[in-house]
């Protein structure tokens, strides 16, 4: 079975690993003297199997070898993928298939076909702790930038867990960035989706101080950013694990640690530390206040989840009753 498979959460790698498949088959033909291969993408929620069988069996007119890519093979229907099973048994030296989907039953025997031979290869994505080392890693072998441990931190927490999306922020940086420049938090924060950056600090830095003319505003911005998965659970998760942070330098101060200590204890960026005034956020309430906000925080967010708070104004005053009390 000519047939590759490429699976896991991780699109970007798994993307990256069929194309590079998919290049190497060409390659190998223009080498042979057979040419260059004829390319065919199906995607599986469009897809008809019939006609894909049926290509895979046929020669193309105007090359001697064809690679078909089908893409999102998990979305074909059950029928479809019986079918085209069925076909890409029949050896076909002149065809290679490469297929792509999240996830594929690995109880099926062609599934398990395809990992024995070696035509299997799953890409998962990194845990949330682990990003920050994968982004130092990227920027450094797909970029030729260096960005430090601290700064790919402050990438992480500003872009999410998208790994794809991670790398699109990186690829805007090479292109904005002077040829040899490494990655900073300072262009992190004026580069990277920059009303993203600018409503989620915004949000923190107004709850923090307490600041309510500030606060309302940012927390509507983050609300109309969300688009239809508007909701309130976000924002109560972004202020939770803003204020345990706060908390944490709370304790320091009150334990007598300098700005030293407290840098390298809450693993903040120190631009953005000085930047957003982060003594100054943890210094306005005491630590039994910090830790009855953050009880509060918990519950809000249980509520959320419940389905509690239906209406942006309802979202509104829940979070603003918590963040600015």
């Amino acid at each position: 079975m000519s047939v590759f498979a490429f699976t896991g959460d991780d699109d970007l790698k798994r993307q990256e690993a069929l194309e590079a498949e998919a290049e190497r088959w060409e390659a190998e033909g223009e080498k042979s003297g057979a040419g260059a291969s004829a390319r065919e993408v199906y995607h599986g929620e469009e897809l008809n199997a019939y006609e894909v069988a049926e290509s895979y069996q046929t020669q193309d007119i105007f090359s001697a070898r064809k690679l078909l890519i089908i893409r999102n093979f998990d979305k074909v229907r059950a029928e479809g993928r019986e079918l085209l099973q069925a076909a890409f048994r029949t050896a076909n030296p002149n065809a290679q298939v490469l297929i792509e989907a999240e996830k594929l039953d690995a109880r099926q025997s062609w599934v398990q076909s395809l990992k024995k031979s070696g035509h299997l290869q799953d890409f998962k994505l990194p845990y949330g702790d682990k990003i920050p080392g994968w982004l130092v890693e990227r920027a450094k072998s797909h970029h030729g930038r260096t960005l430090s441990l601290a700064d790919a931190r402050l990438l992480h927490e500003i872009v999410g867990n998208d790994t794809a999306e991670l790398d699109h922020e990186l690829e805007k940086l090479d292109t904005f960035l002077p040829k040899g420049a490494p990655v900073t938090a300072e262009a992190i924060h004026g580069v990277v989706s920059p009303l993203k950056v600018h409503t989620m600090f915004e949000f923190q830095k107004a709850a923090g101080l307490q600041d309510m003319a500030a606060f309302l505003p940012a927390l509507r911005s983050l609300l109309i950013e969300q688009g239809s998965k508007e909701s309130g659970i976000g924002p109560s998760i972004l202020l939770y694990n803003h204020f345990l942070r706060l908390a944490r330098i709370r304790a320091l101060l009150d334990e007598g640690a300098g700005k030293t200590e407290i840098l390298a204890a809450s693993k903040i960026n120190p631009y953005i530390f000085d930047k957003e005034a982060y003594l100054e956020q943890a210094r306005k309430r005491s630590m039994v206040k910090w830790k009855k906000v953050l009880a509060r925080l918990a519950g809000l967010e249980r509520e959320m989840k419940q389905g509690r708070y239906a209406q942006r104004f309802e979202i509104e005053v829940a979070l603003a009753g918590v963040a600015l009390g």
